[in-house]
């Protein structure tokens, strides 16, 4: 079924992109996603349901969306105070313009908020949401280093019963009728996201193809802010490869499409280290190597949403050259279609155009001559001539999208 028919269930979206955010190290990978499993037992016991229950898992796959770098994720799960209180808001601000997530946004407000303060605070339901989510990101932090799971739950039980102030009283009675069977633990242990996550979804919203612009916008965003070089990237290239689009004659749903795409296809990058994408100097081998495996990660997170054939080879294309000297896949001029070429194009001007780590943004003098020498070869010519026949108009573009995302991120408080 064509995107734009399609109706995509959110939790799909979300799983997929949640353990993406935890990609960056073994450390945490898959907290969120595990943190998930928890809120969604712990939830039930307590009676969500319907979108409640809905809310409280995305809310729990999203917790840490606030945490941008590998270092403020191993600061918070050091428990460190002014980390979880920013990044709790932050992700609150992020997740509150989209109506679908308001109600998770205002759950992962909470979710580090004690108990003795939260229920004199917030109604009753929404403050046990963000307790729900601050026990079950406890227990995964906890449990994660203790094997046999089975041997130690008994005395984490009881460490996290005598937690009073800090978690509501029927919360941790519903933690511990959920903690005297096995299976809880053994589940928790060995997670599979099919089995334990994604197939117990009881209610879903689902999004149309304009509905999944805003949420990659979102993310577009989270992938960003990973690194301060990157901090438009995504944006532009996405906004760069909607005109490329318009002007190759693509109808609207194609062209919301490229803006998708163009918004995720640096998403693989949520795996390569800090020390990698912020590195003045040149990359080692090993460095090289970890940086190339970025499209197929891309590749690999999107893979598992529904419709998204498309939007992903688009995406996880845009380092493919038409000579079939590219990566990962090493495709050639005659595999890749139109979308493939446009965000490629989009994807090499605007990281010409932006500042890096090792250099200045470059003058149009010298972006179109890298462009023309990449032509044919790498780029498409057709549509490297219409970015530097129009090259003032793209650079117009892609300084509008540091001032939208500038003003974006002092409206959220990060600057």
């Amino acid at each position: 079924m064509p995107l734009d028919q399609a109706l995509i269930p959110l939790e799909s979206i979300i799983f997929a992109l949640s353990e993406a955010l935890d990609s960056v190290d073994p450390r945490v990978a898959k907290h969120q996603i595990r943190v998930s499993y928890l809120a969604r037992l712990l939830g039930r016991q307590l009676g969500f349901k319907g979108p409640e229950l809905e809310a409280l898992v995305i809310a729990a796959a999203l917790h840490d969306l606030g945490l941008f770098t590998f270092k403020e994720k191993q600061l918070a799960f050091d428990e460190i105070p002014g980390v979880l209180k920013k990044h709790a808001q932050l992700g609150y601000h992020m997740l509150r313009r989209f109506p679908f997530l308001r109600r998770s946004a205002e759950f992962i407000l909470h979710h580090h908020t004690p108990w003795k303060e939260l229920c004199r605070n917030t109604d009753h339901f929404t403050a046990l949401g963000g307790n729900i989510i601050h026990l079950a990101d406890r227990i995964e932090v906890r449990a994660r280093v203790l094997r046999p799971l089975l041997l130690y739950a008994p005395s984490l039980l009881e460490d996290l019963g005598a937690l009073k102030e800090e978690f509501a009283p029927e919360l941790l009675q519903a933690l511990r009728e959920l903690g005297e069977k096995d299976i809880f633990w053994l589940r928790l242990e060995r997670l599979r996201s099919e089995t334990e996550v994604t197939f117990q979804v009881e209610y879903s919203t689902y999004l149309t193809c304009r509905d999944l612009v805003s949420l990659a916008a979102l993310f577009a965003l989270v992938v960003d802010l990973k690194s301060p070089f990157t901090r438009i990237h995504s944006a532009a290239v996405a906004r760069l490869a909607v005109w490329l689009g318009e002007e190759m004659g693509f109808r609207d749903y194609l062209r919301d499409q490229l803006l998708v795409a163009g918004y995720l296809h640096d998403l693989g990058k949520l795996s390569v280290p800090e020390s990698i994408l912020d590195k003045a100097g040149p990359l080692t081998p090993q460095e090289w190597a970890v940086m190339k495996a970025h499209p197929f990660v891309t590749y690999r997170i999107l893979e598992r949403i529904p419709h998204f054939e498309v939007i992903n080879f688009w995406a996880s294309s845009h380092h493919e050259r038409l000579d079939g000297k590219g990566y990962p896949a090493r495709l050639t001029a005659r595999e890749l279609s139109l979308g493939a070429r446009i965000l490629a194009v989009a994807d090499i001007t605007t990281a010409l155009i932006e500042d890096r780590p090792y250099r200045r943004g470059m003058p149009p003098e010298k972006v179109s001559r890298i462009l023309n020498d990449l032509s044919g070869s790498a780029l498409d010519p057709r549509l490297v001539a219409l970015v530097i026949r129009h090259l003032d108009h793209v650079g117009s573009l892609i300084r509008e999208v540091q001032e939208e995302r500038l003003g974006h991120m002092e409206a959220l408080g990060y600057l």
